[in-house]
This record gives C-alpha cells, sequence and structure tokens, in this order.
C-alpha cells in the first residue's frame, strides 16, 4: 500500500482556492460554530469552518471534509446549511455564524494581507492535516482533529 492510501490530500480545487486568496486583504474573520444539543446534559460545540473574507469581497472557508479526515477548501452558503441542519435534526443541531475579527486569536491580521497559505508536501501530494496562513509577522495555523472540529492556533518559527 503507498502512502497515499494511508493519508488525506487537498483536492486541486482546494489547492487553487489557496492560491486565489493569497495576496488579499483580511477585512473580517468569521467562524461557523456547530453546536450539537443531542444529548441536554453534554451539549457539544465545535468550530466547522472558519471564513476569511477580503477587502475585495471574495472569501476563503476552511473546513473538515465530509469524512472528518482532512481539511479542504469549500464554497460555503451558511444560511443554505443552517437551514438543512435545522431542519434534519429538528433543531437539536445548529449552526451558528460568529464574527471572530476582534478575538484576540484573529484581531491582529485584520487589514493584512494574506501573503501564503502553506501546506506539507508529500511527493506529489499535499497533506490535508494542517495549513498555515502566514499574514508577514502574524500566522496561524488550522488543523483538524477527529472528535475537536477545527484547532486553530498561533503559529511560532522554531
Amino acid at each position: 500500500m503507498s502512502t497515499r492510501d494511508h493519508s488525506v490530500y487537498f483536492s486541486n480545487e482546494s489547492l487553487a482556492r489557496f492560491v486565489a486568496a493569497q495576496g488579499k486583504t483580511v477585512e473580517k474573520v468569521v467562524c461557523h460554530l456547530w453546536q450539537n444539543n443531542l444529548n441536554k446534559n453534554t451539549p457539544l460545540e465545535i468550530i466547522d469552518n472558519v471564513e476569511l473574507r477580503f477587502t475585495d469581497k471574495q472569501k476563503l472557508t476552511i473546513s473538515c471534509n465530509e469524512l472528518g479526515t482532512g481539511l479542504e477548501a469549500i464554497h460555503f452558503d451558511y444560511k443554505t446549511v443552517a437551514r438543512e441542519l435545522e431542519t434534519e435534526f429538528e433543531g437539536k443541531i445548529k449552526l451558528f455564524a460568529m464574527d471572530a475579527s476582534t478575538t484576540k486569536m484573529w484581531e491582529d491580521v485584520i487589514g493584512k494581507t494574506l501573503i501564503l497559505v502553506q501546506t506539507t508536501k508529500e511527493a506529489d501530494y499535499y497533506k490535508a492535516d494542517s495549513v498555515m496562513l502566514n499574514f508577514g509577522e502574524e500566522k496561524r495555523e488550522i488543523a483538524i482533529s477527529p472528535d475537536d472540529g477545527l484547532i486553530i492556533d498561533y503559529w511560532e518559527d522554531i
């Protein structure tokens, strides 16, 4: 079995979305939170995706893939997805949009240019386990946890 069989890789569409976002200035950051209230004693809330909105009105949305095994850059329609979840799960699973622009994690990237979306290359493919968003002196890493959704952290050069 080859290495490719054990890892999840970004699609060409995701890679193209990353490249298209580079060089754009961040205007706003929105986190879409998925809240599961199926068990009222232990509600679960995870970050479903992160959406960078740019001054030219374009956006880059980074999310888990459908299987939860890797990341992908997606086209995301918040209103449609929220409605579908509400109907399918009778209000027990909801999607919320949160403006994260003023949070400690994101406030320093507002107004900065996304210089590079960096991924890890393995042979001829790019691993979908994490991405590093380079805004010059500010960098953020987005990774995936099978149980916790997206994990966002500061990137520090070693």
